[in-house]
Order: C-alpha cells, then structure tokens, then sequence
C-alpha cells in the first residue's frame, strides 16, 4: 500500500514537473515576443500598453508554473532519497525557496497588467519601479536556480533519473546564470538558456512520471563505485 502510493506520488509530482517545464517555456517565449523593457516610465507605459495581452499570459503562464513546482519538488526531493543525501538536501530546498519569492514576483508583475479596485499603473515613475522590482527578483530567482540545478544535476548521477538528465541539470543550472544577467545578452541567447532549464524539467518530470520503480542508490560512495 506504501509503495502503491508513493509510486503515484512520483508520478503526480513527474507530471507536475513535465507541465512546469512546458509552462515556464511558454512564459520564456512570451516575454521574448513581449522583448525587454525600457528603461524610463513613459516608454514602460507605451511598451505595456502595446504588449498587454502576451503580457497577461505571461502572468498565467508564470502562475501556473509556479503551482507546479510544489509537487514536483516533493517528488523530485523523494526520487532523489533526499534524507540520505546532502547534495539533495541542498538542491531541493534552494529549489523550494524558488516557489514563494517567484509567487511575490507573480504580485509585482500582476500590477502592470491587472488593476486592483479600477487602480491602473498610471505613474510612469511606479511603473519603472515595478519592472525593477520584477527584473531585480527575477535575477536573484535565476541564481537559486543555478545553484539548485547543478546541485541536483550532480545528484542525478547513478540514479533513476541516468547521467543524461545530470549533465543537463548542470548545463540548465550554469546556463542560469546568463539568464540572470539579461541585459549583458540578446535575448536570443537569453530564450536559448531558459529553454534549457524547461527541457531539463521536461526530462526529469518523465523520468518521474514514467520510471518511478527503478531503484534509487542509497548512497554515492567510492567503494559502491568500484564494487
């Protein structure tokens, strides 16, 4: 009866991560489409009104994301053994510290497009002070997940989840911190990057939904190597 449900943990939380991966590719593409800010209040106000509705989905897309990952990173910290492993103690709780700064983002960047009680974002100043709180959040979200992917990607190897979706957790984790610095990039290569990250959890969410019974090692340790 235990293994019955955790087999249908694993495979709720690797459809959860494989829908993650597909919405946050969605919101990459869409904010490519939508392009980057400007940088002074009235030309946010002209480039919002003139990209609201991708900006909406946006929002939705982000939304849903964010939800996702909830029991995606349950199932990935319980496939990975988490308790046994510190590597998956750090990475999956980095990746579980994504979840509520990306739900203040989702607030910071509901105001540009969704008024509150018939309160638009009128002040060209507010406006620029609100893309830079988002810009300035979505940076730090990029870095947690650097960390977390390659920490996970790492701990991926010899398990369930096979070496090819470790070297891609560690490429996606690396890859990140281009995408934390978007205004250094085109946002060609910044599109590239959050791709990556969205095909590793494509990859992982699969492995989850569809291979959860094959055996996870209880430990990484040299003389298991050899052995």
């Amino acid at each position: 009866m235990h293994d019955k449900r955790a087999l249908t943990d694993h495979r709720f939380g690797g459809f959860s991560l494989l829908l993650a991966g597909a919405m946050f590719l969605a919101k990459s593409v869409l904010e490519s489409i939508a392009g980057d800010p400007p940088s002074t209040g009235q030309e946010i106000q002209v480039w919002r009104s003139s990209h609201e509705m991708t900006l909406v989905w946006v929002d939705e897309t982000f939304f849903a994301a964010t939800v996702l990952l909830v029991p995606a990173v349950i199932a990935l910290y319980r496939g990975l053994r988490g308790p046994d492993r510190p590597w998956v103690d750090f990475g999956c709780g980095v990746f579980a510290a994504v979840i509520p700064v990306n739900v203040v983002l989702l607030i910071v960047h509901g105001r540009l497009v969704f008024p509150v009680f018939g309160i638009a974002l009128e002040d060209p100043a507010l406006a620029a002070l609100v893309v830079s709180l988002y810009a300035g959040g979505t940076h730090a979200v990029s870095l947690l997940l650097a960390g977390a992917a390659v920490m996970l990607g790492l701990a991926m190897r010899r398990t369930v989840f096979g070496p090819g979706a470790g070297v891609v957790g560690f490429i996606a984790g690396a890859a990140q911190l281009v995408v934390a610095y978007p205004w250094l990039v085109s946002p060609a290569i910044v599109l590239i990057c959050q791709a990556l990250l969205a095909v590793w959890f494509v990859l992982c969410g699969g492995r989850l939904a569809w291979y959860p019974s094959r055996p996870v090692p209880d430990r990484e340790s040299p003389s298991q190597s050899s052995g």
